[in-house]
């Protein structure tokens, strides 16, 4: 049994939090559809289809879309989330992981996840699509103890992916 104590740095989480969001299929259609809009709208008033008030519009809409995307959501998550406000006791084996917080504990198994990333800040254990765990890579001691748990990942999941940003 492996132990890791540690408590989440809130930009760090915020970040990791844009990471999950941006990559979600939904906000990447969007993401897409907002670019050929803001393409459309400037090819449109370049040659003079589209007037200037509704090029700035548009491209207001997108600025204010582009900060909730970037600053709000993820931030009103963080608030949200008691759990990255605790000091979190997280015991792991082959098996599964047990994590204690001020609420209690909880064990899991490894099955309880469907998939993993890694990135370099954090191991996000997914369960679904939108619920996930983060198990910040510092709170390792050593390389050692680190490689240790990716193995145990790598070997556990085999849609296992690593990201080097995120």
């Amino acid at each position: 049994m492996h132990l890791l104590q540690f408590t989440y740095k809130r930009e760090e989480v915020i970040n990791a939090l844009r990471f999950h969001f941006l990559r979600r299929g939904e906000i990447r259609v969007f993401r897409v559809t907002l670019i050929i809009l803001l393409l459309a709208t400037v090819i449109g008033y370049v040659f003079r289809m589209v007037n200037f008030n509704a090029m700035l519009g548009i491209v207001l809409m997108m600025v204010l879309l582009g900060w909730a995307f970037w600053y709000l959501l993820p931030v009103s998550t963080y608030n949200k989330a008691a759990t990255f406000r605790d000091n979190i006791r997280l015991r792991y084996n082959d098996e599964g992981m047990a994590i204690h917080t001020g609420q209690g504990e909880r064990s899991m198994s490894w099955r309880s996840f469907s998939q993993i990333v890694e990135t370099q800040s954090f191991f996000f254990l997914y369960r679904d699509k939108r619920s996930f765990f983060l198990i910040p890579t510092s709170a390792f001691e050593n390389d050692e103890a680190h490689l240790q748990f990716r193995e145990l990942m790598q070997k556990t999941f085999s849609d296992y992916s690593r990201k080097e940003r995120g």
